[in-house]
């Protein structure tokens, strides 16, 4: 894993090698071993690196051996050998084991298609000199983070992190338009920044600029398609094993010690137990508890002494409150996922040991492992026809995950006009089921790349800790997501064929107990002591929200938490909270 930047256009020369340092200083934890910077006439590339693949001959950024293109990239590529036994038959010479390598070379064969040949996480800028261009692409999950912005002399700036932009002298405008997302969802939507000046390059897009342009030219890649299967529930279950198994065995691919991150639910549990067969040592595994509050250490123990791993365990304590300060302030954008702290924690104990972790994200998504999915054929009878009539599911849904409704945000904003719905992204929006499978497709276009994976990308960067999903394997996902809905959920749960799954290492107790989730405990550790004095220290004075915000709708929901006791409030209170600190340590 790795800090990437890039810097094009006609004024590269005017630029101090200071501000490019400073913007690698900044990317400093996401690749502690090692920086290099590459100049050109018109283009600068720069990447810190966390080494973890051909440890003597990965540097970066590199050079073609043959032509005059180099790239830098953050990363992994599963798939770089085969792909580099497939160039080689096509005339093309490597010089380095790396998987950098196989980049540059599927760049030079394929041109502006070569993401669609490359198996993995990444984000990559590669410099094209004799066509003055710059191409760039992210993953098709969006695993890896990539933005942009340009200077006053039309300069493009990109890395991986907002913080390096800000060192380079791009001082982020807030969008309010964003920021009502935020308030919405709790976090930034995946094909936008919190800054109006400051993009993103959306997973599953390339991005092409030459000198001269005002603005990139994106191009989508990939999307998951509706292709429904036919196929029997032991055939589809088979299938599932064989593709898991090898995106295991992919993500095991490291010239250093791999670890596992294990909850002790059935997402963890089932790549730990799939890694081990990949694994000569056992495996080392990592889980965080929450006092007495969720506690899924003696399940993980369980887990772990089934598999046969050499595990390490952390208890959360709600009095750390100078910790979340340091989680928010790293993250960039607001982000107020209950989970980044004990994520953040966790991270922190697995890099002590191990340079790269397997974990189970994704499989809620693919697997439809939220209560969300069936909810609505549960609810009463009255309320169905009601949805009939005037709503549907995914409306619904959306009410649902809202933390502050539409009325909710216009008495919150001194201008109302922030308020505003786009939060659903183009390819759930083009669905027009307006059911379950739209509801999913939100899931793993929105929710799974804004809100998880930009917090499992941040909290293990800030210590230097790769994370791998094998869930997240693309040929994995479109099967899975062809399949018939009753194989993945049916009224009561969800992930069916999973459990299923686990059912052959751990005893169903184990697996079909109830989900307990990794967020931490909000409403609890709100009243404590020390966050409740942290609350109205931030959110009581003259707090930076108040520059856009209505301080007495704030100082309501705080009343309604603390004195009226309205449960209900508990999440309104922590995103203003997370927002608040945000605003005090952002770039």
């Amino acid at each position: 894993m790795c800090g990437i930047i890039a810097l094009a256009g006609k004024k590269i020369a005017d630029i101090s090698p200071n501000r490019i340092d400073a913007m690698l200083d900044s990317l400093a934890r996401r690749g502690p071993d090692d920086r290099g910077v590459l100049s050109f006439p018109s283009c600068v590339l720069g990447q810190t690196r966390l080494s973890i693949l051909d440890l003597s001959g990965g540097h970066q950024p590199m050079r073609d051996n043959q032509k005059n293109i180099a790239v830098t990239f953050n990363g992994e590529i599963y798939n770089y050998r085969e792909l580099k036994k497939d160039l080689e038959r096509k005339g093309h010479v490597f010089s380095t084991k790396s998987d950098t390598e196989a980049i540059l070379k599927c760049y030079r064969e394929y041109g502006a298609d070569c993401p669609k040949y490359l198996d993995g996480m990444f984000a990559f800028i590669v410099w094209d000199d004799e066509k003055q261009m710059l191409f760039a692409a992210r993953d098709r999950f969006g695993k890896k983070p990539l933005y942009y912005g340009f200077d006053g002399h039309g300069t493009l700036f990109m890395a991986s992190e907002i913080k390096a932009l800000a060192r380079a002298g791009i001082r982020g405008v807030i969008d309010p338009e964003a920021i009502d997302n935020y308030l919405t969802l709790m976090y930034i939507p995946p094909w936008k920044s919190v800054y109006a000046n400051i993009h993103v390059i959306p997973p599953a897009y390339s991005a092409s600029f030459k000198i001269g342009w005002n603005t990139p030219a994106f191009s989508r890649y990939w999307r998951l398609e509706s292709n429904p299967l036919s196929v029997s529930y032991a055939d589809a279950k088979k299938e599932i094993k064989r593709l898991f198994l090898d995106s295991v065995r992919k993500r095991m691919i490291a010239d250093v010690e791999i670890g596992a991150l294990l909850s002790g639910g059935v997402d963890s549990t089932l790549v730990c137990a799939y890694a081990q067969k990949f694994s000569r040592h056992p495996l080392k595994t990592f889980t965080v508890g929450y006092e007495h509050y969720i506690n899924e250490l003696p399940y993980a123990r369980e887990a772990s002494e089934t598999i046969g791993t050499d595990h390490y365990t952390l208890q959360a304590t709600s009095d750390l409150t100078h910790e979340l300060t340091s989680v928010i302030g790293y993250m960039d954008e607001p982000h107020a996922d209950s989970s980044n702290f004990p994520q953040h924690l966790v991270s922190r104990l697995a890099a002590s040991k191990v340079k790269v972790a397997l974990s189970g994200d994704g499989a809620d998504e693919l697997f439809m492992g939220y209560g969300w999915y069936w909810k609505y054929r549960n609810v009463r009878k009255v309320t169905q026809i009601k949805n009939a009539l005037i709503s549907n599911p995914f409306q619904e849904h959306l009410k649902l995950i809202s933390v502050f409704q539409p009325h909710e945000r216009r008495k919150l904003w001194k201008n109302p006009d922030a308020v505003n719905g786009d939060i659903v992204g183009e390819q759930a929006e083009a669905c027009k089921k307006n059911n379950t499978q739209k509801i999913n497709l939100f899931d793993l276009t929105a929710y799974l790349p804004g809100r998880l994976l930009t917090k499992v990308d941040r909290t293990s960067m800030m210590h230097s800790l790769e994370v791998r999903c094998p869930f997240l394997d693309y040929r994995l996902a479109e099967y899975v997501y062809n399949l018939p809905e009753k194989y993945k959920m049916d009224g009561a749960s969800g992930k069916i064929i999973l459990k299923d799954m686990l059912r052959e290492i751990m005893p169903e107790e184990f697996v079909y107990r109830r989900k307990q989730g990794f967020g931490a405990p909000v409403s609890d550790w709100l009243k404590t002591d020390a966050m409740k004095k942290l609350v109205h220290e931030k959110l009581g004075g003259a707090a930076m929200i108040y520059e856009f915000l209505n301080k007495e709708a704030v100082t309501d929901y705080l009343r309604d938490f603390y004195s009226r006791d309205h449960v209900k409030t508990h999440y309104k209170i922590w995103v203003l909270l997370c927002l608040e600190l945000w605003l005090e340590t952002r770039q």
